[in-house]
């Protein structure tokens, strides 16, 4: 199947993006040269009516990501833009980062629940991490006086999981069964968020990239795919299929080596396709030359089953 839309990018509005030409009317050309027909500018926002954002959410405000709209060119070479957001579900607070009246004003909403390297609001530390950090903060606060409580513990909050775990552990949390666990909590607690099943039923609403962990190393996000089950995974598209909403294919989360061979989220993606799922495709880009990728889709959708049927039509119309 051609693959002739994207609606998963990131603008210089978004922090994440970092690539100084990834302005709106770069990326809408782009697009016209791909060959698109609907084109989607999602960058990270969080509602201000909302509390408990992150430190990084802070200063991607509502009416500052709504700018993308301003941006974009009178001519848009026929391709069909539009201004949606990504914003962000906190499971461990059980937190929407945005409002279903707010949501009403763009054109669609990505909902993530596997920024897992948020920690203490997408996922939790493993137990034994927790208490390396607090041995850290003993040994820290003894070795340097001069530094107060807050100072010490915002200096071993910044050591990922991944440092921490060079040192030694009698019994080391299995990270897969963790990471797929806290997944398909998420997920499950997502679908039954009162804002959230406001929201979806106002907007068109996608779940961007299901069931694979973001932000850490890829072995261990590929192995916490794995570890998924497939009767949990059921479940959980089972209850995205009942609220109506759709799922991303995120072209960004599947590794090509091999024509896929080893790809632990075609299994995902099949399953959610065979409970009913429908779906949207999505680069991630944060970059012009990021855009290109979209073109994995193809055979993405061609091992998946994936057909011009099984699309979520309200995100694309």
């Amino acid at each position: 199947m051609k693959i002739n839309h994207d609606i998963h990018t990131h603008t210089l509005l978004s922090a994440c993006c970092h690539d100084p030409a990834a302005t709106v009317e770069a990326y809408v050309r782009r697009a016209a040269e791909l060959g698109h027909a609907v084109f989607g500018i999602s960058n990270h926002l969080w509602d201000e009516k909302v509390e408990g954002a992150s430190a990084w959410y802070k200063g991607q405000m509502i009416n500052y990501g709504l700018q993308a709209r301003n941006c974009v060119p009178a001519d848009t070479c026929g391709v069909k833009v539009k201004i949606g957001v990504e914003t962000e579900y906190f499971a461990v607070t059980d937190t929407l980062g945005m409002l279903a009246d707010t949501a009403e004003r763009f054109d669609y909403v990505l909902v993530p629940h596997t920024h897992v390297h948020m920690k203490g609001t997408v996922c939790p530390d493993p137990d034994d991490v927790l208490a390396r950090r607090a041995e850290m903060r003993r040994r820290l606060a003894a070795a340097m006086p001069e530094l107060n409580e807050a100072q010490v513990k915002k200096m071993v909050a910044t050591l990922p999981v991944a440092e921490l775990r060079e040192l030694a552990y009698a019994e080391p949390t299995d990270l897969a069964l963790f990471y797929s666990t806290q997944m398909i909590n998420s997920f499950e607690a997502l679908m039954e968020n009162s804002e959230f099943i406001k929201l979806a039923a106002r907007v068109p609403t996608v779940i961007a990239h299901p069931m694979h962990a973001c932000c850490i190393p890829r072995n261990e996000s590929v192995a916490a795919n794995r570890a998924l089950r497939e009767e949990d995974l059921r479940r959980c598209f089972g209850k995205a299929k009942k609220l109506g909403i759709g799922l991303e294919v995120n072209v960004g989360c599947f590794n090509a080596e091999n024509d896929y061979a080893d790809e632990a989220n075609i299994r995902t993606i099949r399953i959610a396709r065979d409970v009913g799922c429908k779906f949207t495709f999505g680069t991630d880009a944060h970059s012009v030359k990021g855009l290109s990728s979209i073109t994995k889709g193809e055979r993405i959708s061609e091992l998946t089953g994936i057909t011009e049927a099984d699309l979520f039509t309200p995100a694309l119309a």
